[in-house]
């Protein structure tokens, strides 16, 4: 009625609930396993991603290799159409042979644009995969690839496999829905709990401190799920569904790992063996330019043999 009051309070409270099923505990271990899957999660990125520049680089390298090849492709085909442009002045070689050599040299200087595309392609690739702007691409100096390939040992233990990151993260991810279904276990339990509250209270801030302003209270609670059973059997039942699907994902992850690693052991037996052909094949394509170079120097062939048997 005209008059204005004003009420202070100065209080702490506690609680304390009793974990006598294990309940608290399992969901704690439960949000462990799902912070150390996102950190092993974050890990795998950062292997893929170096993973990638890795084989940006290489390609990048690569398609230099092939640049240089084609160059060198180009210069031989048009060193053979003069030649042959020569020898259809002097009457030596017809108009057909003249037009299948020009037509060759169109195809050489398509391959070079092409393997052009690739370079740039490729340098914007690692330019975005580094996190920066087309003009860190452009800085990009060509690849040197001089490693030798690492020789694989002769077995490998499966248990490397476990070391996978995105094996590790499945694996915990597994283990916190077994954590999550014993919480809803839990659940089907009764809980005891304790409340207390300390303080004091007063409708002026000078008596706040005095004797008959405390306001202490404490009191257990105890929760029995008696009317809950159908929602906490439905909440169970969702939790064992997404337990079998993380071991199923689990599972699946396991069998793609294996298949990846198979996958490369019989690429990289795959790489040996071709290497080996290509080596072979080198090996004679020396030999026939040698002989055919020793024959132009003795005056048995002409030069335009010597360019055939140096044509890739």
């Amino acid at each position: 009625a005209g008059s204005w009051r004003t009420q202070t309070q100065l209080s702490a409270s506690f609680g304390y609930e009793f974990d006598l099923w294990g309940r608290n505990r399992a969901a704690y271990d439960a949000a462990i396993g799902q912070v150390r899957a996102a950190e092993v999660d974050a890990y795998a990125v950062r292997l893929l991603l170096a993973s990638s520049v890795a084989r940006a680089y290489a390609q990048l390298g690569r398609s230099f290799e092939q640049l240089d090849l084609a160059q060198a492709t180009l210069a031989q085909r048009q060193a053979i159409f003069d030649l042959i442009r020569q020898r259809f002045a002097a009457g030596l070689d017809s108009q057909v042979d003249l037009k299948q050599a020009e037509t060759s040299i169109p195809t050489a200087r398509l391959r070079i644009a092409q393997l052009e595309e690739e370079i740039a392609l490729g340098r914007n690739l690692l330019a975005a995969l580094l996190g920066q702007g087309p003009d860190r691409g452009l800085a990009i100096a060509r690849p040197r690839m001089q490693g030798e390939l690492p020789a694989l040992p002769s077995t490998l233990p499966s248990d490397l496999l476990g070391r996978r990151p995105d094996v590790v993260a499945q694996r915990w991810r597994v283990e916190a829905a077994r954590r999550d279904i014993e919480v809803d276990k839990g659940q089907f339990y009764p809980s005891i709990n304790l409340s207390a509250l300390v303080g004091v209270q007063s409708i002026t801030f000078s008596k706040l401190l005095a004797s008959g302003s405390g306001i202490p209270t404490f009191g257990p609670a105890l929760r029995l799920p008696l009317f809950d059973d159908g929602r906490l059997r439905g909440n169970l039942a969702a939790k064992d569904a997404d337990y079998d699907l993380a071991v199923e994902q689990y599972n699946q992850t396991l069998i793609e790992a294996l298949r990846e690693v198979v996958d490369q052991l019989a690429s990289l037996r795959s790489v040996d063996a071709q290497r080996a052909e290509i080596e072979r094949a080198l090996a004679a394509a020396r030999d026939a330019y040698a002989l055919a170079s020793a024959r132009y120097r003795a005056g048995v062939v002409s030069y335009l043999q010597v360019l055939a048997a140096e044509t890739p």
